[in-house]
């Protein structure tokens, strides 16, 4: 899907008792932790989105596989009238196939800010070596139940966001939850983590759901059902003709 969704962020290092140390005194070593433990495990999953508006509900169903490194496809499966859309990551670039055109096409830099499947998480929202390679992370907070990281980003950035709130679980450091900032300061909406599973060492959620903070009733929760963590993913599920079709 996007990287976020499909990668579970990005990039995992266990690191030892060295890094664990090292992590608690440095924040862009936190951030590293965050990132890397959700990465390195391949997976086979299907993934619930529900987008919730006040006076709709749509509920998508994708499957999802990653190499749990630098490559991610997703293709949805229902709704039938959005079955066949697909998205494919690969290290940073992102092509999407749209099965009314019969063909596929490159997401640029400015498209990155575009709603995924009309929902309230954006392409680059679902991102997640872009929050280490682009912001600048500083301790805001630090207590016995949670790290709360500010992520300021660096003046190039192609962000729409001024600050980036995030806050994760001392000793596994897994995510708890990211509120966005616009320039202004303001909160304009939250990703929250829940429902977590232990894999291979990892602490790693398998929800999450992101509120709008300026829109009443506007809600996104995603969920991993049926999630296979150890079955090797096949080269040919990263190609263009795995977009199309499937790679299963």
């Amino acid at each position: 899907m996007t990287r976020f969704v499909a990668r579970t962020f990005v990039a995992a290092v266990l690191l030892g008792v060295t890094g664990i140390a090292a992590a608690q005194d440095s924040a862009q070593a936190v951030l590293d932790r965050v990132v890397e433990n959700l990465r390195g495990v391949s997976q086979w999953a299907t993934l619930q989105l529900t987008v919730e508006r006040p006076q709709s509900t749509t509920e998508y169903v994708m499957e999802i596989v990653t190499d749990g490194d630098k490559r991610s496809l997703a293709r949805v499966t229902a709704p039938p009238r959005d079955a066949g859309q697909a998205f494919l990551s690969v290290d940073t670039n992102l092509l999407i196939y749209n099965p009314r055109l019969g063909r596929s096409l490159r997401l640029p830099p400015s498209g990155r800010s575009n709603a995924f499947l009309g929902s309230d998480l954006s392409y680059d929202d679902l991102a997640g070596e872009e929050y280490r390679d682009q912001y600048d992370a500083s301790v805001a907070d630090r207590s016995a139940t949670a790290i709360t990281l500010d992520l300021t980003p660096h003046p190039e950035a192609p962000t729409p966001y001024g600050k980036l709130e995030f806050r994760v679980q001392p000793g596994t450091y897994a995510p708890l939850s990211l509120t966005f900032f616009d320039q202004r300061g303001n909160a304009v909406k939250r990703m929250s983590f829940a429902e977590f599973k232990q894999v291979d060492g990892r602490t790693v959620p398998e929800r999450f759901e992101v509120v709008d903070l300026l829109k009443d009733g506007y809600r996104t929760v995603a969920s991993w059902t049926q999630v296979d963590y150890h079955t090797p993913v096949p080269d040919r599920c990263f190609t263009e003709a795995a977009l199309e079709r499937g790679c299963r």
